[in-house]
């Protein structure tokens, strides 16, 4: 990650507290062609989390901004789920 993250968000982070998450927000019906990755650590002392999402198509998605924004979403989400009450950051990832 930290050849991937801009300077300031890779700041932010501590690589050292980062660990893989069990969670997929791909939709069952796209997970041929896409692939995501759920990353926790902490950023700035606080939870956070990095969503990785790998795509496996050959034409380009023209509403993949509106998808990432869609499973960074239900990464928060999971987040209050899971008893805390505070939104976390998400950092989006696309290869």
């Amino acid at each position: 990650l930290s050849i991937h993250l801009p300077p300031a968000l890779r700041a932010l982070c501590d690589l050292d507290t980062l660990r893989l998450e069990s969670s997929s927000f791909v939709e069952p019906e796209l997970r041929p062609y896409f692939s995501d990755v759920l990353y926790s650590l902490q950023m700035a002392g606080r939870p956070g989390y990095v969503l990785a999402l790998v795509e496996h198509q050959s034409t380009p998605d023209k509403i993949m901004a509106f998808r990432l924004m869609r499973y960074g979403i239900a990464a928060m989400h999971q987040h209050l789920r899971n008893g805390h009450d505070r939104l976390p950051l998400v950092i989006p990832l696309l290869f």
